[in-house]
């Protein structure tokens, strides 16, 4: 009995330290968003949401109403992330903060500034997703410069790719303790009209 009594407080408490978050719609090209101390309460948890009878429309880029969780946390589409920036929120757990960017329909070798690493922080993965039929020829190259390469050489991407950088491709990870770094991503060959949404999925240290 006093065991099955220890399981049972033993899953409740598992329960708790889990964030929950609300079901949505799955969707690539998301990131969870968390509200800055106080706004949670202050928003009655409740993002986007349009004041019914009114006809007012609903801040949030995409029109999409969002429940924060009980750490003022959602998971947020790409379009509304700027919003929520704007906001006071910021990248949160359980995925460790990230960058976000989307190419659009590409060509040549253009070089695309991702966004900066704050200082002390580290790259831990690097995800693609090509949403059209057309392969980035060469591969993409990630850098600290536009055009580098000094971060991945190549990391492949075909039609419809969702791929990841191995650890062992990656040849630096770590940056400044006290600057931010410029993170880049350049077709080796030809971007060839694909359309790749890169997640930069970093921690602090």
């Amino acid at each position: 009995m006093i065991r099955r009594i220890t399981a049972i407080v033993s899953a409740f408490a598992l329960a708790l330290a889990v964030p929950f978050f609300p079901i949505q719609k799955a969707e690539a090209a998301v990131t969870v968003m968390c509200a800055p101390e106080g706004v949670a309460q202050a928003i009655n948890r409740t993002v986007g949401a349009g004041i019914s009878g009114t006809g007012s429309v609903s801040p949030v880029p995409s029109g999409t109403t969002y429940t924060l969780n009980g750490q003022g946390c959602t998971i947020v589409k790409q379009a509304d992330v700027g919003y929520f920036l704007s906001q006071g929120f910021s990248a949160g757990p359980p995925f460790g903060a990230n960058i976000l960017f989307t190419t659009g329909v590409a060509t040549g070798t253009t070089s695309f500034q991702l966004g900066n690493l704050p200082p002390a922080t580290y790259i831990q993965h690097i995800i693609v997703n090509n949403t059209t039929a057309n392969a980035v020829t060469g591969g993409i190259a990630f850098g600290t410069t536009s055009g580098g390469t000094d971060i991945v050489t190549a990391l492949t991407c075909g039609a419809n790719c969702l791929a990841f950088t191995l650890d062992s491709a990656l040849s630096k990870r770590v940056f400044s303790t006290s600057a931010s770094q410029p993170i880049f991503a350049t077709a080796v060959t030809a971007w060839n009209n694909a359309n790749v949404t890169i997640t930069v999925v970093y921690g602090y240290f």
